[in-house]
């Protein structure tokens, strides 16, 4: 089994690098106490890697675990995986006193390849299963980059009651492949005719249920009741004009959706600006408890 995935394999969904480059946590469920800014430092926060098995294969999970009545998912890009976050999980957790998990998705990093037929769809659904069986039923906050920003997108299509809020970094997006052209970004996808290790047979899997992935969001709208941040990049990946006025169009059907821009920033804001990331999280954690 493939240990870690390469980090010059890039997905055409994280196509900027491919082109170019506080608040409270509430209840504790564990001891019924109410779990505050001030006091929640008194638990331990319980570290763990590990893997789940959901079934059909095994992911592995990166858990910064503590009582909270909010699970934070942190979801990487493209070809990336749970050592993305690596800089920003324990941080997330000892600012917000909330749960915090990465992983890696199937084929990627330690996680098992699964099954043949894996759409976006079916990546969104095997993430819900893990989180069931780690015991996390609901008030989920998303936070995913790229074609994990779009994959948190279709989570929250799919069971948008699950969700209490979602942080979208440089999201791909219906919208904008419809414009662009699936077939213009398979151009700039690496793609493997041997594929022997399995984050190479992952990969071409997405490129292969890339049209029936993007289909199950075609025509949908973010949910209006769940705040959403979007971080758009300050130097986009390509097609700049086009690539913002997408960002712009999905947030602007609620007043619980909004826009920020990483100025000077590329498309791997997480790895550029990793702090502007963390304060954006935190924003929307602070909205989310005050509802």
């Amino acid at each position: 089994m493939n240990t870690k995935t390469p980090l010059k394999y890039l997905s055409l969904l994280t196509i900027g690098i491919a082109i170019v480059q506080s608040a409270a946590c509430a209840a504790s469920t564990a001891k019924k106490e109410t779990v505050t800014a001030k006091t929640w430092e008194k638990f331990e926060i319980v570290k763990s890697d590990k893997f789940v098995d959901i079934g059909t294969h095994r992911l592995h999970v990166v858990l910064s675990d503590i009582p909270s009545e909010y699970t934070i998912v942190l979801e990487a890009g493209g070809g990336k995986y749970s050592d993305s976050f690596q800089e920003i999980q324990d941080k997330l957790v000892t600012l917000t006193g909330t749960r915090v998990m990465s992983y890696d998705r199937s084929g990627f990093g330690q996680s098992e390849l699964g099954p043949d037929h894996f759409s976006a769809v079916d990546e969104a659904k095997a993430l819900k299963k893990c989180l069931e069986i780690l015991g996390f039923k609901d008030k989920f906050i998303l936070v995913g980059l790229s074609y994990g920003g779009y994959l948190i997108q279709l989570f929250a299509e799919l069971y948008p009651e699950l969700v209490s809020g979602l942080v979208l970094i440089d999201p791909m997006n219906v919208k904008f492949v419809d414009r662009f052209g699936l077939d213009n970004l398979n151009a700039v996808t690496p793609y493997f005719s041997n594929p022997t290790e399995n984050y190479e047979k992952a990969g071409n899997r997405m490129v292969d249920f890339s049209s029936e992935s993007f289909e199950a969001m075609r025509g949908k709208e973010l949910p209006n009741q769940i705040p959403v941040t979007l971080i758009t990049s300050g130097i986009p990946p390509f097609s700049e004009a086009l690539w913002r006025k997408c960002h712009e169009e999905m947030v602007m059907n609620s007043e619980k959706h909004r826009l920020l821009i990483a100025e000077g920033n590329h498309h791997d804001i997480v790895d550029e600006n990793p702090e502007f990331v963390i304060s954006t999280i935190l924003e929307l954690i602070k909205l989310i408890k005050s509802e």
